[in-house]
């Protein structure tokens, strides 16, 4: 694409003839070829100008409170010191319970996970004889810790030389961790990218010497390359409808062997990809925030089920709680939910200690489990209904086949 002549200051580029002498963009204008180069539709365009190397430009301002931050990943900053939870009373435990189903509803659900699985038989399900029902409940706790990191980065934008730039001449950058920046939602992990405010400040763009445009890279400034159909001769073979062949004229491009650079237009330049045409650049220092919600659990699951599935269905909460730093559960009647419960939260306290603690939820779920003795002609097996939504687990079901057979 050609230098499409964006003002600078009020004022229009300057006329420019290909190959003249100068600098732009780090190299000569005359460093390239003698000749036409060879056309190679792979050749890809650089990234104009190393941000990391600019440091040393005439210009180049260093920020009051941020000037250890440079280029990449950003430097990651410490959270504000750990303020313990305020002495408060500790909520009251109240807990619920998981219902179980009948062996009318476990056949109904039997029949419709075959229903799901088009090579089931359904036979078994319809004509099994369930022999005993074992009602239970798994117990999945959960906790989750919502937090909150903060990095910075040295980075930069074309500048088009009108919207306002908001520098340390407008005041000192505020700390980093007093920058108001919320999440979206609880609980919900999400990155929030922010210019600091009073970082910002313009320079002459390092990828073309602010020029705007710099030699293009596909035919290096000469805009043209020579022409693959011919191989540059100009003439091509053709056979002719007796079969003859002979040469003739190359189409493409019109018997000269070269043709116009599809990349620059024939310009021989392009616009500079780090300052868009503008040929100046706007530096700033980024903020990153990252919002993380970091999940641990347990499953107390009594049953040969595996416990995974526990996890994707829903069930009954016996309890949750929501609070800046919550108390482990501890008055549950079953001791080993207790003792998970207060490990769990004790691991969270110390393991994220790079990132301020905003929220913590715990949730205990009853999830209803029945396990079904049945049998089925010669077979004698069980099977699985788990979850309010009464998901079946039948590993062993008589009639399983992958090959597309029609059993009935």
């Amino acid at each position: 694409m050609a230098y499409p002549g964006q003002p600078m200051g009020g004022q229009a580029a300057a006329p420019w003839q290909p190959n003249q002498g100068g600098e732009a963009g780090g190299y000569k204008w005359d460093d390239g070829p003698d000749t036409d180069p060879e056309d190679d539709d792979n050749r890809t365009e650089p990234i104009q100008g190393d941000p990391t190397n600019i440091t040393g430009v005439e210009g180049y301002q260093p920020i009051q409170g941020y000037e250890n931050v440079g280029f990449g990943t950003g430097s990651a900053a410490p959270p504000p010191p750990y303020q313990p939870p305020p002495d408060t009373e500790k909520p009251q435990e109240v807990y619920s319970s998981a219902a179980s189903i009948s062996e009318e509803e476990a056949r109904d659900a039997m029949i419709r996970f075959v229903n799901q699985n088009c090579c089931y038989g359904s036979k078994p399900a319809k004509e099994m004889n369930i022999e005993s029902i074992a009602p239970s409940s798994a117990l999945h706790y959960e906790l989750e810790t919502f937090t909150e990191s903060r990095s910075t980065s040295r980075a930069w934008v074309p500048y088009n030389g009108y919207d306002p730039v908001d520098g340390p001449m407008n005041g000192y950058p505020p700390p980093l961790w007093e920058i108001v920046c919320s999440p979206n939602m609880l609980f919900a992990d999400e990155v929030r990218e922010m210019e600091i405010p009073h970082t910002a400040f313009v320079l002459p763009c390092h990828g073309c010497n602010a020029m705007g445009f710099n030699r293009c890279y596909r035919c290096y400034g000469r805009g043209r390359v020579r022409c693959r159909t011919c191989g540059a001769d100009g003439r091509v073979w053709r056979t002719n409808a007796e079969g003859h062949r002979y040469q003739d004229r190359c189409d493409y491009c019109m018997g000269t062997g070269r043709r116009r650079c599809d990349t620059c237009g024939g310009d021989g330049r392009i616009t500079c990809n780090a300052c868009r045409g503008y040929r100046m650049i706007k530096h700033y220092i980024k903020l990153t925030v990252r919002f993380t919600n970091h999940k641990s659990d347990y499953i107390m699951e009594k049953t040969d089920m595996p416990d995974h599935l526990i996890r994707e269905v829903s069930g009954v909460t016996v309890f949750e709680q929501t609070l800046p730093y919550v108390w482990p559960i501890s008055s549950y009647p079953v001791p080993e939910i207790n003792n998970n419960s207060i490990r769990i939260v004790n691991e969270h306290r110390s393991a994220f200690a790079s990132e301020r603690q905003i929220q913590q939820r715990q949730q205990l779920r009853a999830v209803p489990v029945t396990e079904c003795m049945y049998q089925w002609k010669d077979t004698r097996t069980r099977f699985w209904v788990y979850g309010n939504e009464r998901d079946v687990h039948a590993p062993d079901y008589p009639q399983q086949c992958c090959c597309g057979c029609s059993i009935l």
